[in-house]
């Protein structure tokens, strides 16, 4: 069963109570009435994904997908991105005649934190009257700028005393606002906010043959971050944000080939991963020093990305002699990225797919274009929240 990370702003009442109080809605008849469903919503740095699903018994149809590019600059200021993710947000709503107004969306980056901690035994609602004080040790932030939530895992024993396994968040205020400003300004309603990595515990995916205690490493390579997570079967095990995306691809051949960001994202795009010698050698017999250049580019950040996924999974076997990664799913804008699927089988040694995560939808392959399906995993993940996750 998935983590069911509670929106961290349930933890916080005066906080929400202001949150609401800015969109003229009262907290509990937002959060805890009306239809179950949610629509996912992605913000992310260059683009916003949504998903909406209808779920019929243990079907699912999708009546509603879009990836809306933003289109602005990497030095934007924080005030326009959100007026800009606000515009083409409400716009599409308003043209696709959304009637869903519940949302799910999610946070990352380096105003995220999740710990995974022991701590005597308590129930729920003990933990939740004391979290902040018990969190604070864990929290590299004033704990007074950070909205806190948390999930228990079960009980284990260290040292021959009864702990606690708890799955811990904290998300700074300012993110959490301007997260909810969007979707409230958009016209939405926020119901879950969730961690990225979380998300894509909830989607479904046929079993591995290899399965058997063997875990998952999941790779949601976004424009800006790679969302790292570890999963066996439904339990996520390790979380980590690494700093290298799309964007990291981009620089280094506009920087390798002297061209602007468009002409290098151009570029990204067509030529890709040189990974067989066979294609390097066809390059080299027809002079095609360009797609050499690209490749070189490319494969240069690729290997840094490899290095700090190398150095998690290392962490994660360290924690047990069972442990064992058995393949690798990519997702994410830059997954779609030409042979990086095969660059990270061949340097990992651990077989890569690139995930669908509408394959268990009614006729999504009609509806979504291939390119476009990596994209949508943390949306899709988010569609597939109800409104009262928190609550499990």
């Amino acid at each position: 069963m998935a983590i069911k990370i509670p929106p961290a702003l349930m933890k916080l009442p005066g906080h929400l109570k202001a949150l609401a109080g800015k969109a003229g809605l009262d907290p509990v008849l937002q959060f805890f009435f009306g239809s179950p469903d949610l629509l996912g919503v992605d913000i992310g740095s260059q683009s916003i994904k949504v998903v909406w699903l209808k779920q019929k018994g243990d079907k699912y149809r999708l009546l509603q997908w879009a990836v809306l590019p933003l289109e602005l600059e990497a030095d934007t200021p924080a005030e326009e991105r959100i007026a800009q993710s606000v515009k083409v947000l409400k716009t599409f709503l308003g043209v696709k005649k959304v009637t869903l107004k519940s949302a799910a969306t999610s946070v990352s980056g380096n105003s995220v934190i999740v710990r995974y901690v022991k701590f005597a035994p308590l129930s729920r609602e003990e933990l939740a009257q004391i979290l902040p004080t018990e969190a604070e040790p864990f929290i590299p932030f004033d704990i007074n700028e950070v909205a806190l939530s948390f999930y228990i895992l079960g009980e284990v024993e260290e040292e021959g005393q009864p702990k606690m396994e708890t799955v811990l968040v904290a998300v700074k205020n300012d993110l959490l606002d301007d997260r909810l400003d969007i979707l409230q300004k958009a016209g939405l309603r926020p119901g879950v906010v969730d961690v990225d990595a979380f998300t894509l515990e909830n989607i479904p995916r046929p079993p591995s043959p290899q399965e058997g205690g063997a875990a998952t490493l999941h790779l949601n390579i976004g424009n800006q971050v790679t969302n790292l997570s570890i999963t066996e079967g439904k339990l996520t095990r390790v979380v980590r944000d690494v700093f290298i995306g799309g964007i990291n691809f981009t620089k280094a051949i506009a920087k390798a080939l002297q061209c602007d960001a468009a002409k290098a994202e151009d570029l990204k795009r067509s030529c890709g991963i040189m990974v067989s010698s066979q294609d390097k050698a066809k390059a080299l017999e027809e002079g095609n020093r360009e797609a050499l250049a690209v490749s070189q580019a490319l494969t240069e950040v690729a290997r840094d990305l490899v290095s700090e996924v190398q150095r998690s999974v290392d962490f994660y076997l360290s924690q047990g002699s069972d442990r064992a990664i058995q393949n690798i799913v990519l997702s994410g804008g830059s997954a779609s990225l030409k042979n990086i699927a095969q660059y990270l089988d061949s340097d990992l040694k651990v077989p890569v797919e690139v995930l669908n995560p509408l394959a268990f939808v009614e006729g999504q392959g009609q509806q979504v274009p291939e390119e476009y399906r990596p994209s949508l995993a943390v949306a899709t993940g988010l569609a597939l929240r109800k409104k009262k996750d928190w609550l499990t």
